[in-house]
């Protein structure tokens, strides 16, 4: 098994780091090709603040995910709830292709987002504006910013202390993007993740969030699969399995019926998420 998966490691000098685990028993792990120490996992990074908002929630920060944006951000349409964001489904009429203008041109990332267009709420589209609103949601209901919180709240405990991540012109944690973890620190947030299967062995992130999030699905017409509460979401051999996604072929496989965890990073100029998801779809072929 170790052998097989070895040789899928070696044929693609892109791949940096690889770990594979079953019951948080590691199968295989390499570390040993040539990344950096933090690794920016780009858009893995809405992953991330999924896990804190379930967090805020588990702390009455944030009252539901039917609460309207506008309770924490004054100016924002009062029919778009954190729910809305959660699931890409806002209506605000951007794609990711157009938010580096709206970006460079801005001094105010979240006064111009919320004075964006608007279409109908409720249709998948992928844009990372939603996200950046989560993160300047959970600084309004907190009076911390994203990233302070995610120290204090999810790091911290998990003993995670070499993290960077970076902020808009405003002081606000980008909610999108813009994250950088160590490998050894992704380990230690799919240990969570995989032990979610488990009763009472969660204290951290409640589980009946990690559920919720990772099975609740919109449509999205997309190959990567549907979209949860910042995870992508698709079946393997009758059974969904949750992902968590960065640009380059980044990637966090968790497998709950097995248990699997499996972990890619990646050179982004020369991999992608459909070169990813092969290795990471071979590797359930071998272990399962």
């Amino acid at each position: 098994m170790t052998k097989e998966i070895l040789r899928l490691y070696e044929r693609d000098e892109s791949i940096h780091n690889l770990f594979v685990s079953i019951s948080n028993r590691e199968i295989f792990s390499s570390w040993d090709k040539k990344s950096t120490h933090l690794i920016n996992i780009r858009s893995m990074t809405k992953s991330i603040v999924s896990l804190l908002i379930g967090i805020a929630l588990k702390k009455h920060f944030i009252k539901s995910l039917e609460t309207p944006i506008s309770y924490y951000l004054p100016n924002a349409p009062s029919h778009i709830s954190i729910r809305d964001l959660l699931s890409m489904s806002s209506g605000f009429d951007i794609d990711d292709k157009d938010l580096y203008g709206l970006i460079v041109k801005s001094n105010d990332w979240v006064r111009d987002i919320l004075n964006l267009p608007l279409e109908e709420r409720g249709t998948f589209r992928y844009k990372g504006v939603d996200y950046h609103l989560l993160s300047a949601i959970i600084s309004k209901s907190t009076g911390s910013t994203l990233s302070n919180f995610a120290n204090t709240n999810l790091f911290s405990p998990l003993e995670i202390t070499d993290v960077e991540w970076e902020s808009d012109p405003q002081g606000i944690t980008i909610g999108s993007t813009g994250l950088k973890l160590s490998f050894e620190s992704l380990i230690k947030i799919t240990q969570i993740l995989v032990n979610n299967v488990l009763e009472d062995t969660n204290e951290i992130i409640p589980n009946d969030w990690i559920n919720t999030s990772t099975t609740n699905s919109i449509p999205t017409n997309l190959s990567y699969g549907n979209y949860g509460f910042g995870w992508w979401i698709k079946t393997y051999k009758d059974y969904e399995v949750y992902r968590a996604l960065g640009s380059g072929g980044q990637q966090i496989l968790i497998y709950p019926k097995k248990r699997i965890s499996i972990i890619v990073t990646a050179d982004p100029k020369t991999f992608n998420h459909l070169k990813s998801e092969n290795l990471s779809n071979k590797i359930l072929d071998i272990i399962t």
